[in-house]
């Protein structure tokens, strides 16, 4: 596939590894529609949750990934990075693996239903995560599709703090984001509190606002689809074909 575009997918679920949003499905199918397209190339990267079994879903280590540093504020932690293969196709998922913000029995809170207080540092965490991923498997993506509120800050570092990246300086970037039931927002300590850089649209807002703001594009769930918006509303199964032209269509309307 020497001539395929290149697709990153960023997700903070795939299933059937973590299957509780809607995001889940779709980034668990969509690559694997584009891939047998024979058209596109894909990767895809999510969070190591301590929800996730790495003997049942057969994880290992990725060595030669491993060991970079993330440092947020006055926390430093180290990154470690593992692949399984999705059940019943050849597509793998690399998993960001960090013992301090992702090895909860939780996505966005505990068990007993109480939210995480970190959960905009584990936002960032994870963006600069997958790319730092990317930039040392030295796989340079035509897009990157962000999916959901855990990736919702992946164009913003993208369009900031690797802006002019080699790696992803010509790559496109498109959001999908997600509902969620509780409030955490950027107050202008954050900036400091996350080692990002300040930008006055970000004050007051979500990540998902964040991926909606700062992408070249935005495609909806089907869930919060109407028909004036690039969505993969009708796309529930995924068909090849209907994957295929969603992508088309809005990669039509970005400016080069």
């Amino acid at each position: 596939m020497a001539d395929a575009m290149r697709i990153l997918f960023i997700s903070g679920e795939v299933s059937p590894f973590s299957d509780t949003s809607e995001a889940a499905g779709l980034v668990r199918s969509l690559p694997e529609a584009l891939h047998e397209s024979g058209r596109f190339e894909t990767r895809i990267m999510m969070p190591r949750y301590g929800t996730v079994s790495e003997r049942k879903n057969r994880l290992h280590e990725v060595i030669r990934l491993s060991g970079s540093e993330i440092t947020l504020g006055d926390r430093t932690e180290m990154l470690r990075v593992k692949v399984a293969s999705i059940p019943g196709i050849r597509l793998q998922v690399y998993f960001m693996d960090n013992d301090y913000y992702f090895k909860r029995k939780g996505i966005f809170a505990d068990r007993q239903g109480v939210m995480f207080e970190d959960n905009l540092q584990r936002s960032a965490f994870y963006a600069r995560s997958v790319i730092r991923t990317i930039r040392n498997l030295g796989w340079k993506p035509d897009l990157v599709h962000s999916f959901g509120w855990l990736s919702g800050l992946v164009p913003y570092v993208l369009r900031t703090e690797f802006n002019e990246d080699d790696l992803f300086k010509e790559a496109k970037i498109v959001y999908t984001p997600e509902e969620v039931d509780f409030d955490t927002r950027f107050e202008q300590a954050s900036f400091d509190h996350l080692t990002m850089a300040p930008h006055d649209d970000l004050i007051g807002g979500s990540p998902v606002e964040a991926g909606i703001c700062f992408a070249d594009a935005t495609i909806l769930p089907p869930s919060m689809a109407s028909s004036s918006q690039a969505s993969f509303s009708g796309v529930a199964e995924t068909e090849m074909d209907e994957a295929v032209a969603v992508y088309e269509k809005v990669l039509a309307g970005i400016p080069a």
